[in-house]
């Protein structure tokens, strides 16, 4: 699979690319400053540029057959949707957070939502753009993320509040559950719940 990462710099990006490049697809990096991209030997190809510039996520998504972010947020969605559309290009997946639609616990969420409200209004902004762009896309919540060691596994349900798992999800095994989703029909329009193993 062609497939583009954006964010591929940031601490979950990179590892969607070694992982990605493991699997055999075709990586093309899309970063804001690529060096700071990691060495890796079988990356297809590198764009710089910033995913606010729609005319820059057009040149990137250009032949690719799927994309990848790794960073969410409502002008990213905005562009992707319109480059995507423009180019062909339908499978998208995009990375949210679990605290969105969560109720529970409630102080938890309380609180996460007090210092991280605007970042989660427009992560819900995001979400409801992709729901209704025509586009086949997968919407990957995680929980709090950190950079421990992979585990090569992770909880994934379908419901506002975690059914199972752990609140601690490492960036490793969630770039392996990124790709798993875009390798995936069956999760085309669905919105994952993803948690660390217990």
């Amino acid at each position: 699979m062609k497939l583009l990462v954006i964010g591929a710099a940031g601490r979950t990006g990179k590892h969607v690319l070694a992982q990605g490049i493991e699997r055999g697809h075709e990586i093309t990096a899309f970063a804001r400053r690529p060096d700071s991209l990691p060495d890796l030997p079988g990356l297809t190809g590198v764009h710089q540029g910033d995913a606010h510039d729609l005319d820059t996520v057009r040149t990137a998504v250009q032949g690719q057959d799927a994309v990848v972010a790794a960073v969410g947020g409502s002008r990213i969605a905005g562009n992707l949707i319109t480059a995507m559309r423009e180019r062909g290009v339908s499978r998208l997946v995009m990375t949210s957070s679990r605290s969105v639609p969560a109720t529970r616990p409630r102080v938890a969420v309380a609180l996460a939502w007090l210092f991280f409200r605007e970042a989660y209004v427009d992560l819900a902004r995001a979400e409801g753009m992709l729901q209704v762009s025509g586009l086949d896309w997968s919407i990957a919540r995680a929980t709090m993320l950190n950079d421990k060691p992979p585990s090569g596994r992770v909880h994934v349900d379908f419901e506002a509040n975690a059914t199972g798992g752990a609140m601690q999800l490492s960036r490793a095994d969630y770039a392996m559950a990124l790709l798993d989703t875009v390798e995936n029909a069956d999760l085309i329009g669905k919105a994952l719940g993803i948690c660390g193993p217990r």
